[in-house]
């Protein structure tokens, strides 16, 4: 019975940390409460390039940190980020994280009136923190993901009809020589099988 409640308790333990997780992307702090930023799609027709889906969000901010994330990304598609604000007192800081909120991968500063921005690719999602040192300050994030490259890989593979196939190819070039071996045998084991009835 002492056993069992040990192993409840981490069972139990083990559920409330995955749905923390669930609930908190990239770290299982209560207090930070991530906002998620929706993709919507997007076609601008006189460019293909730009094909994709889009996230733009116009924000103020009135805290020192704000977090977001987006989910939905894939490693074959672009991804730009630009963080834009008209604000001539500005003072941000950005940070891209992944797996948590402590770890930037990429940062960059925007002083006064300006852009950050940066170009990417990504599996999954990926967090944004945002550091306001003067409030309140009103920003535009945008994400924006390029349609998904479509790479057709070659079959390593050759097809049953193929010349390229060395046997087929051996047979084709070399069929009299093979109709004239195979009768040879037949005409050896006919002699043979005769042989052995005289001896008999």
């Amino acid at each position: 019975m002492e056993r069992k409640i040990p192993i409840l308790f981490v069972f139990v333990l083990m559920f409330m940390i995955k749905l923390n997780v669930i609930a908190q992307p990239f770290n299982l702090t209560e207090s930070v409460q991530p906002v998620e930023l929706i993709f919507t799609d997007y076609k601008k027709e006189a460019d293909e390039k730009a094909k994709g889906r889009i996230s733009i969000n116009t924000l103020t901010q009135e805290l020192d940190t704000m977090y977001y994330f987006i989910k939905g990304l894939s490693m074959y598609s672009p991804t730009y980020f630009s963080l834009n604000t008209t604000d001539p007192d500005a003072n941000i800081k950005v940070n891209l994280c992944k797996e948590n909120w402590h770890k930037a991968h990429r940062t960059g500063e925007i002083k006064g009136k300006g852009i950050w921005k940066s170009n990417f690719k990504t599996e999954g999602d990926f967090g944004i923190m945002v550091i306001a040192n003067k409030k309140p300050v009103r920003y535009v994030l945008l994400v924006w993901s390029g349609k998904e490259m479509n790479l057709e890989i070659p079959s390593v593979f050759k097809t049953a009809n193929s010349s390229d196939i060395k046997g087929e190819s051996w047979f084709k070039k070399n069929i009299i020589l093979v109709v004239g071996a195979a009768i040879a045998l037949l005409i050896i084991s006919f002699l043979l099988m005769k042989l052995k009835v005289r001896n008999r």
